[in-house]
């Protein structure tokens, strides 16, 4: 028998971390809070893009910020709160908006999410989970008169990264998505990207686990991980379950995790950053790829027999209730893009991405308490990043060498 794992958090990474840990021979158990996939995989933008990995603080970032900051209908808010951890973490962010810390950041993020994409076609070939999954090009569309240098000064970022892309004129456009309307006035045609459900993705995956002998637990918060002499020896739940051992414990939890790690004596400072989506049943005119309104950052994704719009980036805590403001902002810059709206009203949702001040996910042991290792703090890049965070983690775990540097992922580097 192999050593026992717990994997703290069911949404994208920890999904995949227990999947990957137990191809490893681990004896895993999964457990969350609530249900497998039910949180910030539940109904997110569903885009796989290696192409649009770049580091959300960058030159220029703070003023762009600024601008929007007093817009609650914005692509980007804060809700103003006495709060001595989000005024650190904005410190951080600044600090990070170099273009040299901006290069070296994205150039590690595409990295990861290149690692990524090759290997949901892995898990796709095997069987081993079913999404809706499509590789192909992602439309980055324009409505505002900059359009054409905006899109060229994004072809050249993607160049140095490897990436193809074309520039789209409006009339170019409309032959390769009818469904977008005279507002958009060109594009940025991004070539191999990928998209797909989400939630399906988790929870297919999820599905095949206890078949290789993961036990799965939902609706069994983690209160605290269980150390003795430096070393975790498990974690605690309530009552039926209780104490669950292990040697080893990862935390995947999402913008939960710092609660995990601060009896860890590690400090994780990740915000929860608000993003809101709609879901529409599909109707003769939507869109039949993926779009992203650039300006806005609201994604159009076809998902089957649906339509999603997703975006927005609103740093205000542990919201209880959606911000309608901000919700019908989503919802009304899709509306404008496209030639025909929504005939029906969409299904509202918001969710919680972990985002950490310098835009890089933390990845790897807990220092000072062994056995312990963080899988957190992917922002808006949880999905594309799943697989490669979860292999990671079991070459981690198995003492092998790692895919990629670990080094920029360290939990402790804040």
């Amino acid at each position: 028998m192999g050593e026992r794992a717990v994997v703290v958090g069911a949404g994208a990474i920890g999904v995949a971390c227990a999947h990957y840990l137990s191809l490893e021979g681990f004896e895993v158990t999964l457990v969350d809070r609530g249900e497998v996939g039910r949180g910030c995989s539940f109904a997110n933008a569903g885009l796989i893009v290696p192409g649009h990995s770049q580091a959300l603080p960058a030159p220029g970032a703070v003023r762009e910020g600024m601008r929007h900051l007093l817009r609650r209908g914005g692509p980007f808010a804060i809700r103003p709160r006495p709060d001595a951890e989000l005024a650190k973490w904005l410190l951080a962010f600044r600090r990070s908006c170099t273009t040299e810390r901006w290069r070296r950041t994205t150039r590690v993020l595409t990295d990861l999410s290149r690692m990524s994409h090759e290997l949901f076609e892995e898990l796709v070939d095997s069987g081993s989970t079913r999404f809706g999954y499509e590789r192909g090009p992602l439309i980055n569309a324009y409505l505002s008169e900059d359009w054409e240098d905006r899109a060229e000064a994004f072809a050249r970022q993607l160049e140095v990264l490897g990436f193809s892309s074309k520039v789209l004129d409006r009339h170019e456009l409309a032959e390769l998505e009818p469904a977008l309307g005279d507002p958009v006035r060109g594009a940025l045609v991004v070539e191999d990207q990928g998209s797909g459900d989400c939630f399906a993705y988790v929870r297919s995956l999820a599905e095949a686990l206890p078949a290789r002998g993961v036990r799965v637990l939902e609706r069994t918060p983690v209160h605290r991980v269980t150390v003795r002499r430096a070393r975790a020896i498990g974690v605690f739940t309530p009552e039926p379950v209780g104490e669950i051992e292990a040697d080893l414990v990862v935390l995947a939890a999402g913008a939960w995790t710092p609660a995990l790690t601060a009896s860890l004596g590690l400090r994780l400072p990740i915000q929860p950053a608000t993003g809101y989506s709609a879901t529409f049943r599909a109707w003769p005119g939507m869109p039949r790829r993926p779009v992203m309104l650039d300006e806005a950052h609201v994604v159009l994704l076809p998902l089957g027999d649906r339509l999603r719009f997703a975006g927005t980036l609103e740093l205000a805590g542990f919201r209880k209730a959606p911000d309608p403001i901000r919700y019908r902002a989503v919802v009304r810059a899709g509306n404008a893009a496209l030639r025909e709206p929504p005939p029906t009203d969409g299904r509202a949702w918001f969710g919680f991405r972990p985002l950490t001040p310098d835009d890089l996910p933390a990845i790897g042991w807990v220092p000072n308490v062994r056995s312990v290792i963080v899988a957190a703090g992917h922002g808006t890049l949880g999905f594309t990043q799943s697989p490669a965070t979860g292999k990671l983690v079991a070459e981690l775990a198995a003492g092998k060498p790692s895919s990629l540097p670990m080094e920029p992922f360290r939990p402790d580097r804040f």
